[in-house]
């Protein structure tokens, strides 16, 4: 199991605002914009120039304490594609890299939602390590070995 207990309860946004990156009004647009278009935080904060996603994913990694990786220079395993629902990894913007016996790699961009991880390891049978990713290199990666149109299919 992950151990949320050494990842902290900060939100994105009071992690950026406390590095110094975004303004509390940053924030506010970017919160309104998420809630119009349904993206999460850090995609809003991105498309409105306020941060970069390689800030977001240094803040995250920093933050966390988990090591960064580019998801989309990674190759994928074809036995990893089809062990989680292409729905649960581009909602909640997350990538199994690889699977080593009962040990499942996963890079992620999005918020780390203690349940969607206990899913993953109950219908998987594997025991999660993270890594940090930027989100476009998460969904380029999704893109290329889960969506039927890369070299992993």
């Amino acid at each position: 199991m992950v151990n949320f207990a050494r990842l902290t309860k900060k939100r994105l946004g009071e992690m950026l605002l406390e590095e110094g990156l975004i303004t509390e009004e940053h924030i506010n647009e970017a919160l309104k914009r998420q809630q119009e278009s349904g993206e999460m935080l850090g995609e809003s904060l991105v498309k409105l120039g306020y941060t970069s996603e390689m800030e977001i994913a240094r803040v995250l990694a920093t933050q966390y304490a988990l090591p960064y990786i580019n998801a989309a220079n990674y190759y994928v395993p074809k036995e990893v594609v089809d062990l989680i629902p292409l729905e649960t990894l581009t909602e909640n913007q997350i990538v199994p890299l690889d699977k080593i016996g009962n040990s499942l790699i996963l890079a992620v961009s999005g918020n780390l939602n203690e349940k969607v991880f206990e899913e993953i390891e109950r219908m998987t049978a594997c025991q999660i390590f993270l890594y940090v990713s930027a989100a476009s290199q998460v969904m380029q990666a999704i893109r290329t070995h889960f969506s039927g149109g890369g070299p992993a299919r």
